[in-house]
């Protein structure tokens, strides 16, 4: 199988099990890089960075750089192969939103109210949360920890790196409490990372 091939079915697999948008996708996307062996952690962050300073939503821009980089990758200086990668990828994890939205979309707007409607999403609540929570984890902990190859107590168990922590505080408290623009903040953190680069 073609790696177009591998990326379209890894990509409609991940938007057809995923409930709860771009966040709760981050999950099955890094298991399934790891599991193919397709990018390493590092580089799964990396490519998370960009999609979410790139306009659009994460659950598109995650995919298409992927796909990119994979596919570049494979194909080295074929451009127009990476092009393809990444519109496998976004195909793939759009198809089952589209056809859900178009087939059963009149059906839920009349039926939404429905007692056994509310009973499933109640139950699907709790779980999308926890796969919020779980890439929202790995991702701190990824960020100020740099070796993620320990088990985690012995990860989060020694000292973080400091100039992480302390942007990640500021940017955390200039959401939280000062209720900054996530634009400014994301500006900020890539002229902050930018900086710290050069020094």
């Amino acid at each position: 199988m073609s790696i177009f091939l591998k990326l379209f079915f890894v990509f409609l697999k991940t938007g057809l099990f995923t409930i709860g948008g771009g966040l709760a996708m981050l999950p099955i996307i890094q298991y399934e890089m790891n599991r193919h062996g397709w990018l390493t952690h590092q580089q799964f962050l990396d490519i998370l960075g960009v999609s979410q300073m790139a306009p659009g939503p994460l659950a598109v821009n995650t995919p298409a750089f992927i796909g990119y980089c994979i596919a570049a990758a494979e194909y080295p200086g074929a451009y127009w192969r990476a092009v393809l990668g990444a519109l496998c990828c976004i195909v793939g994890v759009c198809i089952p939103s589209v056809l859900c939205v178009s087939v059963l979309g009149g059906y839920w707007a009349r039926n939404r109210e429905q007692p056994g409607f509310q009973r499933v999403f109640g139950i699907l609540r709790p779980v999308v949360a926890g796969l919020v929570i779980a890439a929202a984890a790995s991702l701190v902990i990824s960020c100020l920890w740099d070796d993620t190859a320990q088990p985690f107590l012995a990860t989060v168990s020694t000292l973080p790196d400091l100039k992480a922590l302390i942007i990640a505080t500021l940017a955390f408290a200039a959401t939280a409490f000062l209720k900054f623009s996530p634009i400014l903040i994301l500006i900020s953190g890539l002229a902050a990372g930018t900086l710290l680069a050069l020094l």
